[in-house]
């Protein structure tokens, strides 16, 4: 399994899963915390994008050929650093104050929730 939250590598691997299939996976009940997973029928290994205090979201539940990518930013207005997931074609954007992971890795790595969603082995 690899895990990364350098934005670069992030929208690396984005960049391998684009026009496939990307879903709202997990969330807390308060959508503070968010887990989208990227399919793909031309790769074994999933990738989970996974947002920690996450403000807004504007979009779909399930995007149909994604062209998702992260930026880090500074939001003037409330004086904090940002991270946002985008796909411009689509019209989608999420956005978090808590940070961003990627997660790639065979499915059964993974659990089906936020307490058990990477699984020890």
């Amino acid at each position: 399994m690899e895990i990364t939250t350098d934005i670069n590598r992030i929208n690396q691997i984005l960049t391998e899963y684009q026009g496939d299939k990307a879903e709202m996976w997990l969330f807390d009940i308060s959508h503070i915390r968010l887990a989208i997973k990227i399919y793909s029928k031309r790769k074994d290994d999933v990738p989970f994008l996974v947002m920690i205090g996450c403000k807004y979201i504007k979009g779909t539940f399930m995007l149909d050929n994604p062209k998702l990518s992260v930026k880090k930013d500074f939001d003037t207005e409330g004086s904090e650093v940002i991270f946002k997931i985008i796909d411009d074609v689509r019209d989608f954007e999420l956005i978090s104050t808590g940070g961003i992971a990627l997660a790639k890795g065979v499915e059964s790595e993974f659990g089906d929730s936020f307490e058990g969603f990477l699984l020890e082995k």
